[in-house]
């Protein structure tokens, strides 16, 4: 299937899809966290003061991808943190590339530095994902979490813009 796939700002008409996408995409394999949000009012609650850009094709939201700074810090200014999402039934795509490449591309246009994001050890096709789009990896947080009786890793990864 070729979609034919728009990276634009969100508007007030994707929140109804973007709270389906988030109450179906996480799992202990990919978040700390199982998010889940009881209304759309919620959810636009919890994600207001990030910059979200959604990938839609016509008015159907397959994906989005949300930035914030890490601090409230000036020292933060220059750098982005990020959350990526791409709904099950359009992944393999191409489609979180795209949100990618253009995540990179207006993050080098605000003078953002560095952008970053943190991924478990479990959500082994997400490293993959993510080095293969030329993020490299910053850290490992050895155990960082216990889910499910286990331990599992965290790591972090960051793209430099310059």
């Amino acid at each position: 299937m070729n979609k034919q796939i728009t990276i634009r700002p969100v508007e007030e008409l994707d929140f109804q899809q973007l709270f389906e996408i988030e109450n179906t995409i996480w799992t202990n394999e990919n978040s700390p966290v199982l998010h889940y949000y009881h209304s759309v009012d919620e959810y636009k609650e919890k994600t207001a003061g990030r910059i979200i850009f959604v990938a839609v094709e016509a008015d159907k939201v397959h994906g989005f991808i949300d930035v914030h700074h890490p601090t409230p810090l000036n020292a933060h200014q220059k750098q982005w943190m990020f959350g990526i999402g791409v709904h099950p039934d359009s992944q393999s795509y191409g489609i979180g590339r795209q949100l990618l490449d253009y995540l990179k591309e207006v993050a080098t246009k605000e003078g953002i530095h560095k952008i970053s994001l943190r991924v478990m050890g479990s959500n082994t096709k997400a490293i993959q994902f993510y080095r293969k789009n030329g993020f490299i990896q910053e850290a490992l947080f050895k155990d960082e979490f216990f889910i499910n009786g286990q331990f599992c890793d965290d790591y972090q990864f960051a793209y430099f813009t310059s």
